[in-house]
């Protein structure tokens, strides 16, 4: 039997039946570039009714960047958020104990951005010049958004020449950017992963990851309502946790469910069919 998938305009009307709310970041409240302000009031708005919410992102960013960047959003403070739960923050927990992600070494060489290198803050790790020289690599955010796979081919061979790990934060294989679809570094990691190379992503839709956000939240045995822009991230995320999901539909998808204000159920349904999972809601951007 298929599934309903429901079209709603704002939150309001559906928000009633559940007590905790996990929404993603890129493509939900921000855009790469500014913050959605309607899309916060709404969470603001679901934390008034009694809603606990979290923030759950497969972005690099550290939460204090996170938090800095939702601040912009004209709200006179954050501490209606229960918990921000980013890739990065978690990856930088972990890198405290670099056995537990199979590292023998603490030499990184980065094959992205390094804006993503705030993962290594506090740390005692040290950026390699050449991949000859490191211990594992790295990815978190691709260098520019005009880059493809094959702009990383020849570093990629390199590292699997060398046997070295690759460290992923996120496991987006795109990104939702002012309107433009870019490479995620989630694609880097795959595409290494498809080589035979070692990688360690980290990001929904792991249940582990996923774990991180739902610890504020033991005490209310929660009926969660998750809110996503990515079949694969968000809506899986969702199904794992066998929580409610809303679909964003202008995010990462909106080149296939276009930009209409009432989105296009159909599309989605049509889409839905490629990922094995569907969202029980569609909404064409958050809103009360």
């Amino acid at each position: 039997m298929m599934k309903i998938i429901k079209p709603v305009v704002g939150v309001s009307k559906i928000i009633d039946g559940y007590n905790a709310v996990l929404c993603g970041f890129n493509g939900v409240l921000y855009n790469g570039e500014t913050v959605n302000k309607e899309a916060l009031q709404a969470l603001y708005k679901m934390a008034q009714s009694g809603k606990k919410v979290v923030i759950i992102t497969n972005s690099v960013m550290r939460v204090r960047e996170v938090a800095q960047i939702l601040a912009d959003g004209n709200l006179s403070d954050l501490n209606f958020l229960t918990s921000i739960v980013s890739a990065g923050e978690v990856l930088h927990y972990r890198l405290k104990k670099p056995e537990s992600l199979g590292l023998t070494g603490r030499k990184y060489y980065n094959l992205g951005s390094s804006d993503a290198e705030t993962v290594f803050d506090g740390l005692e790790y040290h950026k390699a010049e050449s991949i000859d020289d490191a211990d594992f690599a790295f990815i978190g955010a691709v260098k520019n958004a005009a880059d493809t796979i094959d702009d990383y081919m020849p570093d990629l061979e390199h590292v699997f020449a060398r046997n070295l790990p690759l460290i992923c934060a996120g496991n987006d294989v795109s990104t939702y950017c002012n309107g433009q679809i870019s490479l995620g570094s989630g694609a880097i990691a795959e595409q290494y992963a498809v080589m035979g190379g070692k990688i360690y992503a980290l990001g929904k839709p792991e249940f582990k990851f996923l774990h991180y956000a739902l610890e504020g939240l033991f005490d209310l045995k929660p009926n969660v309502l998750f809110i996503g822009d990515s079949f694969a991230t968000d809506i899986k995320s969702g199904h794992s946790l066998e929580a409610d999901t809303i679909l964003i539909s202008k995010g990462i998808h909106v080149n296939f469910l276009g930009e209409g204000y009432i989105p296009d159920v159909e599309k989605a349904r049509n889409l839905a069919t490629n990922f094995d999972v569907y969202p029980d809601y569609v909404i064409s951007g958050l809103r009360w």
